[in-house]
């Protein structure tokens, strides 16, 4: 681990972790992506008018472009925009850690962070399962890094997966994965079929396996939105957003009563939010990234990238929204991401 010195980004993140342990109901304080750069971020929730504010930039990824950003146990996993560099980043400790690729990376990987029995020892997960069109074959490689013992292993005995995930990054809870997935089809098999199997898939870091099919409080379809997020340390939440017909005009979320790498149970419906056509029209095609900051008075903040601008909705039942600028987009090919 390279110690960081105590600068700008620490001492606000403690500060604001003081200030919020004083108005636990007001503030909400996490790390944004924001144009390829991660800073930390202050949500003021306030029904009335409530206001993000960046208070710092994350001073060990300073001048990298940061294209994915992971959480688990305090820990940050970045992962630079040319997927050449990993970045493990421990805010608290005030700690970094670059790690050394094992091998030349490939486009359509996919990175966790976790943990198994020794919540000590993070471990980063790697993984492809595409079929590569340059070389006109199937991929899947499966590998895992120890920040414990700082080396990579090979895992050669997993099952080649009947499964690939859509959309955003996955979601750690516990020490486990957990990613929105399709069921595969074979590659050139023409149009998928509307009854599509759809569910989430877990990874167990103790096991160092893929758990079972996780049933999903909706079914979606391809070019519908489906991302993840987490409230606290132990609930998941989905938002699912249809892409044709009248659910289409519709944001849902809901949040898991129970979660396990083998089971799921899922509580009520959090939030249904009708949006507008003509805001529907510029979500689309974009990647979302959300996060509940009222579970009680079922308020989100969802994060979309317009034209040329960052933006935030907060939004509520009973057509509850307001809007959020959060700047410029300068970085066209980099989607707001929000990591607790």
């Amino acid at each position: 681990w390279n110690t960081l010195t105590k600068g700008e980004s620490f001492c606000l993140l403690k500060k604001m972790q003081r200030k919020q342990r004083k108005q636990r109901k007001k503030v909400i304080e996490v790390l944004m992506l924001l144009d390829c750069r991660v800073s930390l971020m202050s949500v003021h929730v306030d029904l009335l008018c409530p206001t993000i504010e960046r208070i710092g930039n994350l001073d060990a990824a300073d001048g990298l472009n940061i294209s994915k950003i992971f959480r688990c146990d305090g820990f940050y996993l970045c992962i630079t925009k040319d997927k050449n560099e990993l970045l493990v980043w421990n805010p608290h400790l005030g700690q970094a850690r670059w790690i050394d690729p094992s091998k030349s990376y490939h486009r359509d990987e996919k990175y966790a962070l976790g943990y198994g029995h020794d919540k000590e020892d993070k471990k980063v997960l790697r993984f492809v399962n595409t079929y590569d069109l340059l070389v006109k074959q199937e991929i899947f490689e499966f590998e895992m890094y120890s920040l414990k013992s700082s080396s990579w292993k090979m895992i050669d005995d997993i099952i080649t997966p009947d499964w690939e995930f859509y959309g955003n990054s996955g979601l750690t809870l516990k020490g486990n994965t957990y990613w929105y997935a399709q069921q595969k089809l074979p590659f050139g098999s023409g149009p998928i079929p509307k009854d599509h199997p759809d569910f989430l898939i877990s990874f167990d870091f103790t096991r160092e396996r893929f758990g079972p099919r996780l049933p999903l409080p909706f079914h979606g379809f391809f070019g519908d939105t489906v991302t993840l997020s987490s409230v606290g340390e132990e609930q998941l939440a989905v938002l699912f957003q249809a892409y044709d017909g009248a659910a289409g005009t519709v944001i849902k979320i809901w949040i898991t009563n129970k979660i396990e790498p083998d089971q799921v149970s899922w509580g009520k419906l959090l939030v249904a939010y009708a949006i507008e056509p003509n805001v529907r029209r510029r979500w689309h095609y974009f990647p979302l990234s959300f996060f509940v900051v009222d579970e009680d008075n079922k308020v989100a903040v969802v994060l979309f990238k317009m034209k040329d601008r960052n933006v935030a909705y907060v939004i509520g039942n009973n057509g509850y929204l307001k809007t959020v600028d959060l700047g410029e987009a300068i970085n066209k090919g980099c989607f707001p991401l929000v990591c607790f």
